[in-house]
Formats: C-alpha cells, sequence, structure tokens
C-alpha cells in the first residue's frame, strides 16, 4: 500500500525502516491515527519487495517537522522496528551472524534459492553462508538432507514436522550454528483445504534448540515466496537476538 510514489520529488532527508510482526494495513492505520501530518514530510509504504518497508523524506530544508516525525514513529512503532535507518534485513543478518562468528546454511524448496540470494547481496557473505541447497523434492529432502521417508508419509510434505526435520537435518550435515529450511505452496495450484496455496513452514535450527512456525501469505506466486523469505531473514535476526 502507498501513500505517495512521486517519482520526480527532489529529497532532501530521507529515511527508511524496515517493519516486522505487523501488516500493511495495521501499519496504515498507526500511521493515520499516531503520527503527525506535516505537508512537507512524506511517507512512503510498501511491501513490493516482501519486506514492510516505510520510507519518510522532506523535500524541505528545515528538517524540523522530519524530525518531529521520525520521533513519533520510532515511539509508536518500537516494538515492530527490525533494522536501523536505511539498512536492508540481510545487512542486519550478516552483521548479527558475523559478530558472533556464526555459520549459516539454507535448505530451500519452494522459494527456490530466494533466501540464499539475499544473503549473498551482502559484500563479505562467504564469511557466514558456506552451503545452500534447493530441496525441492521430497526426493532432494531425503538425499542431500537426509529426512527420512516416513516423516512425508506421517505428516505431508508441507508440515510443520518436515520443516524441523529438513532444518534440523540441515544443521547436522553442515556443521553450521543456523539453519533455516523452507517448505510450502507458492501457487498458484496445489493448494489444500489443510494448505491453501500461500501456506508455507520454516524449520530454524539454531545452536541445541529447534523453531518452526506455519504462516500463510496473499499475493501471486512471486510475492508469496518475496514474503516467505523476508520472514525467514527478520525471524533469523529475532531468533539469534532473544536465544539463550
Amino acid at each position: 500500500m502507498t501513500i505517495d510514489t512521486n517519482l520526480t520529488r527532489r529529497v532532501v532527508y530521507e529515511e527508511e525502516y524496515t517493519l516486522y510482526n505487523i501488516n500493511s494495513e495495521e501499519t496504515m492505520l498507526l500511521l493515520k491515527e499516531k503520527i503527525p501530518h506535516y505537508r512537507d514530510v512524506k511517507i512512503n509504504v510498501s511491501d513490493e519487495n516482501g519486506d514492510l518497508i516505510i520510507q519518510f523524506y522532506t523535500e524541505a530544508e528545515d528538517q524540523r517537522h522530519f524530525n518531529r516525525t521520525l520521533k513519533v514513529f520510532k515511539k509508536t512503532f518500537c516494538d515492530f522496528i527490525i533494522t536501523p535507518p536505511n539498512t536492508s534485513l540481510e545487512t542486519v543478518l550478516f552483521q548479527l551472524v558475523r559478530d558472533k562468528k556464526y555459520h549459516i546454511s539454507t535448505a530451500e524448496s519452494c522459494t527456490g534459492g530466494m533466501l540464499s540470494s539475499r544473503i549473498i547481496n551482502v559484500s563479505g557473505s562467504s564469511s557466514i553462508i558456506e552451503e545452500a541447497f534447493i530441496t525441492y523434492s521430497e526426493d532432494a529432502k531425503m538425499k542431500i538432507l537426509g529426512v527420512d521417508e516416513s516423516c512425508f508419509e506421517a505428516y505431508g510434505t508441507f508440515s510443520i514436522e518436515c520443516a524441523e526435520e529438513m532444518a534440523r537435518c540441515l544443521k547436522k550435515i553442515t556443521n553450521c550454528e543456523l539453519g533455516i529450511a523452507i517448505t510450502g505452496i507458492a501457487g498458484p495450484s496445489g493448494g489444500t483445504e489443510t494448505n491453501p496455496v500461500g501456506t508455507v513452514y520454516f524449520g530454524f535450527a539454531f545452536l541445541d534448540k529447534l523453531f518452526s512456525y506455519k504462516k500463510w501469505f496473499s499475493g501471486d506466486r512471486t510475492m508469496v515466496r518475496k514474503k516467505a523469505v523476508s520472514f525467514a531473514l527478520a525471524e533469523a535476526i529475532v531468533i539469534i537476538k532473544t536465544t539463550k
């Protein structure tokens, strides 16, 4: 959802942040309710690339209204801001993992390499990611990761149990600190009553702990995949920061 899309603007000051655990509709409501309106401060909200990004800019040389807006925004959205200003999710994850001297590995199904591609966007990423797999079929999940066939027979490919087992096996074979696994239905076909199109399962094997999530994302095939990758990056940041 976009408030302003004027591509010819002359920006004097600009800051953008990535939000997490809030959707674009909720963001818009909070903005209208809490954020003061100044004619010289423009706000743009977009999730077209999967990440929910809120951008503030002004064409005015006087920065007072801009700073006041940002101050209220940071207070109002403090529980949802996951990146410093003008910093991508993958950059935050890279810096966090590098500083702790950890390593990441990935096993992707429906996202088809999008997650590892985002991580590798950051210069120096070879210091944190050594192995990334696209395990699209059940055979690939068994052959490459070592997932037992009984997991698919008991729970199905699209399940919490499968995502957890993918992550656990991934961490074991790569000897990394964080293994991230994704499996789901990006569409446009293949959905069921239990797992409609847009359903994605995530497994995170971090140190000696295992985390798993079932999420549903709206949009077409590409958007579902982008949103799944955004969730994986953001949740990886949260897990590393909060797990003791």
